[in-house]
């Protein structure tokens, strides 16, 4: 059984970003956590700067949690696109100086999460197929993955990322650097 944590907050920019986070969760053995609302749509912002904008104020609740007889961990992801995963890193650590905030420390409960070019590239490699991290499979010609497709990938990242296991071959490199990442989460 994993350790019960009192507080689980995720901030993410999409559905299937969410989708995929829920159903690993699950996978791991929790059933209750809190998602961010996602941005809005019809406001025409950015997935990527709605989380950016929103790390802050999450980073000090997940802070305020911690400590006080309970548990709690953070959960971020938030897409490349056609940036770097390093260039996303650097973004999230600018916003908390820019809000007054420490950065995240190596042993707090933090998980960043940075597919490269987006999610649906991780979602596609779990299934098996052949990515490449400069595709587009959010555009004409590629469907979005179904429920059950992204319950299946979640099932094979939970097998990823237990100890001693080792990506499948046809792993994009964000999603092998992500490993150490998701196994931050009991």
């Amino acid at each position: 059984m994993p350790e019960r944590i009192a507080n689980i907050f995720i901030l993410v920019e999409d559905v299937e970003q969410q989708n995929l986070i829920r159903r690993y969760l699950q996978r791991c053995g929790h059933t209750r956590f809190r998602f961010a609302p996602l941005p809005a749509k019809s406001s025409g912002g950015s997935g990527e700067k709605y989380v950016r904008d929103n790390y802050p104020e999450q980073v000090n609740a997940c802070r305020s949690s911690v400590g006080k007889k309970t548990s709690a961990i953070l959960i971020v992801m938030v897409d490349a696109d056609i940036e770097t995963v390093h260039h996303r890193q650097l973004q999230l650590v600018d916003a908390l100086m820019a809000a007054g905030i420490d950065r995240r420390r190596d042993n707090e409960p933090i998980v960043i999460l940075i597919p490269k070019r987006h999610v649906e590239t991780w979602i596609r490699a779990l299934l098996g197929n052949q990515v490449d991290e400069e595709t587009d499979y959010t555009k004409a010609g590629y469907r979005p993955p179904t429920p059950s497709e992204i319950q299946q990938a979640a099932h094979a990242l939970h097998s990823w990322t237990r100890p001693g296991a080792i990506p499948a071959a046809n792993s994009p490199p964000s999603l092998t650097a992500s490993i150490p990442e998701w196994q931050r989460i009991p």
